[in-house]
């Protein structure tokens, strides 16, 4: 039973330690979406995100290269907030395993 209690334990704490990895990087990365208006067959870009109860809106520019690294920046916030939402989970199922005891 020993061996089976550390390995549960090893796997929290690596758990935590992601989580922790997950949540730093989400910081790092904009959040929101990319929304183009047209104005007279212009096309602008902006990053609409929420602060708060405010709607924020940035203007990206015309520049594809800054407009398509914003959007994968984007993506890859989700997909980190979606790992992060499964690690939360097995922390949920870790600690029901346990009886609540780490």
């Amino acid at each position: 039973m020993s061996l089976l209690r550390d390995i549960i334990l090893e796997e929290y704490q690596r758990n935590i330690l992601m989580q922790q990895e997950y949540e730093t990087k989400i910081n790092e990365l904009p959040k929101g979406t990319i929304v183009i208006k047209k104005v007279s067959n212009n096309e602008y870009y902006y990053l609409k995100y929420r602060d708060g109860k405010k709607t924020v809106t940035d203007y990206l520019g015309r520049d594809e290269k800054k407009i398509d690294e914003t959007e994968k920046q984007i993506k890859k916030r989700k997909h980190f907030e979606i790992m992060l939402a499964e690690l939360k989970k097995e922390n949920i199922l870790i600690q029901k395993v346990t009886g609540g005891c780490i």
